[in-house]
């Protein structure tokens, strides 16, 4: 009788490992079952985005994190191109985002100046050439964060308006700039706006340069 009870639970035993052999399958039945939803709410994959096959280089996504003047001159003479080529030209939201950050390093100091200048030429002229960009929503969101035009979004405006101004007052000197945004540009410039004041140098500049476009 001893043998017989303990053969039966031995055959209990291995139903039991057999049972739990299972489950583990049907877990990962269920964890493959489940990984193509996944993959559909993943928005990078099957999308034609403009998104670069290697990662940004870490000097670029440095100083757009983090701008400084001493970081865009470490980047070299392929600063222009780099942070160019690091914005989706294609969203003006984004490209309002890098100029801001670009301008906002600049100095009167001749290697700064002219890297910012480059900079903005690159990120620009790539910007107004592209048929997918909208450059009234640029100019218009620019405006905005620059404190210069209310919006409904709450945008935390920039506090220095200096290095932009001087930035403007470069790029709409140039070939690439649509001549159509001058007057609107203009008519925001010259209202009465405390940050404003507070440049009167680069906003005189600006508009000197605005009325002659």
């Amino acid at each position: 009788e001893a043998e017989e009870e303990e053969e039966e639970d031995e055959e209990e035993e291995e139903e039991e490992e057999e049972e739990e052999e299972e489950e583990p399958q049907q877990r990962g039945q269920g964890e493959k079952s489940a990984t193509p939803s996944r993959k559909i709410l993943d928005p990078n994959t099957g999308e034609p985005a403009p998104v670069l096959s290697s990662p940004p280089p870490a000097d670029v996504s440095t100083f757009l994190a983090f701008p400084s003047p001493e970081k865009l001159l470490r980047l070299g003479p392929k600063s222009s191109v780099l942070i160019a080529q690091q914005t989706d030209t294609s969203d003006p939201e984004k490209v309002v985002s890098a100029f801001l950050k670009v301008s906002s390093v600049f100095k009167d100091e001749a290697t700064v100046r002219m890297a910012v200048q480059d900079a903005v030429d690159a990120l620009m002229q790539k910007a107004f050439n592209s048929s997918s960009f909208n450059s009234n929503t640029f100019l218009t969101r620019l405006l905005v964060h620059m404190g210069l035009l209310k919006s409904e979004d709450k945008v935390k405006a920039i506090a220095n308006l200096y290095g932009p101004l001087m930035a403007l007052n470069h790029m709409v000197q140039q070939d690439y700039f649509p001549k159509a945004l001058a007057p609107l540009l203009l008519a925001f410039v010259t209202k009465p706006n405390s940050a404003l004041e507070s440049c009167s140098f680069a906003r005189h500049s600006l508009l000197q340069t605005l009325y002659k476009v």
